[in-house]
């Protein structure tokens, strides 16, 4: 693998992670999307298939290691906004539909904020990591692959 190549493997892979961001805004707008086309998992997602797979590579990098926390957060967030927009409303006695509904929807805008303050760590990390790429030496790079 080349500098440029591995490069252009950053790149598409932050563009996947904005393709997933953009589906699960959607969903979260109420916009019907196939649930396949943002995965729970780190794992199964574009971005987390080349992280953890072509990228390990570059797995002895600092800036490539400060990806990984954020990413996996950013899962296990989209996972529990997910759940919180299955859950059924919990009413009761004391505890009205339009109350019910208000504190749920409290839940799940407070879990999208969090989400998207996840993506812009994950996207400085991996505008970070692209930097220092950008800025190795041929020989340098020659190294690590």
């Amino acid at each position: 693998m080349t500098k440029r190549e591995a490069i252009e493997q950053v790149r598409k892979a932050k563009l996947g992670h904005k393709k997933w961001i953009s589906y699960a805004k959607a969903i979260h707008m109420g916009i019907q999307v196939d649930k396949d086309a943002v995965p729970m998992m780190e794992t199964e997602c574009s971005f987390g298939k080349w992280y953890y797979g072509d990228g390990q590579v570059f797995s002895g990098m600092d800036t490539y290691q400060a990806i990984e926390e954020p990413h996996g957060l950013l899962h296990n967030t989209y996972m529990r906004l997910y759940k919180a927009r299955k859950k059924p409303l919990k009413t009761g006695f004391f505890v009205s539909k339009s109350k019910a509904q208000q504190e749920k929807q409290a839940v799940i805008e407070k879990l999208m904020d969090q989400l998207l303050q996840i993506s812009e760590i994950l996207m400085n990390n991996l505008k970070d990591f692209e930097l220092e790429l950008l800025e190795m030496s041929d020989s340098e790079f020659m190294k690590l692959v």
